[in-house]
This record gives C-alpha cells, structure tokens and sequence, in this order.
C-alpha cells in the first residue's frame, strides 16, 4: 500500500513508515511515521496489513531462494526485513519461521567453515 505524507507529500510504501501506535485504544487507525519529516500519519490498520502480509510471503519465498543457492548472507539481510514486518503482523508462525532459518544458516556457514 502507498502511503503519501500529508505535511511534505513523501510517498512511499507503507514498511517504510515506521509504525507509532494506534490512532484510539481500539479500531483500525495506526499513526505512521514519515521517513522524510518525522510526521505522524493517519493509516488504516487492515489495508497496510494485508500489503505486509504479502510481502512477507514475498520475502519468505527470496529467504528460500537465497538459501538454496547458498547465499546465507542475502537470507540473513532478507530475514532482517521480515523480522520487522512482523513488528506489525505480530504472528508466532513467522517468528518460528524467521528462528529456523537463522539455525539453518549457521549450519550452513559452520559447515562451509570445515
């Protein structure tokens, strides 16, 4: 989802709007923070969600990409990335996910080692 500053028109994709917290103790509205002026921004939680949602199915698929072709170093930098989407998704499956593949990179790069 593109998110467009409403002070000074940055627009950008929304993972690169940090997220602040919610707009009201409940409801769907999140404050986003620009990457260009700090401004906080007014986002719909469940639109941002599934576009997080889908990048990191994107990301998991590059994660597998980059171990079959050894390159633990670019599973590592995409498994930074899908550690902080999951600060929005917040799912046990993807921590999982992300703790299993960090194991089997360091099996990787000890066995590269030997």
């Amino acid at each position: 989802m593109r998110i467009t500053c409403d002070r000074c028109g940055y627009e950008g994709e929304g993972e690169e709007f940090r997220h602040i917290g919610n707009v009201m103790c409940c409801g769907s509205l999140i404050f986003r923070e620009c990457p260009s002026c700090q401004n906080p921004v007014v986002c719909d939680r469940q639109d941002i969600r599934a576009d997080a949602e889908e990048t990191a199915r994107e990301a998991s698929r590059q994660v597998e990409l980059a171990l079959a072709s050894g390159d633990t170093a670019r599973a590592r930098e995409l498994l930074k990335e899908l550690s902080f989407l999951n600060q929005c998704l917040n799912l046990d499956a993807v921590n999982e996910y992300i703790r299993e593949r960090k194991r089997e990179i360091r099996r990787m790069e000890r066995a590269a080692a030997q």
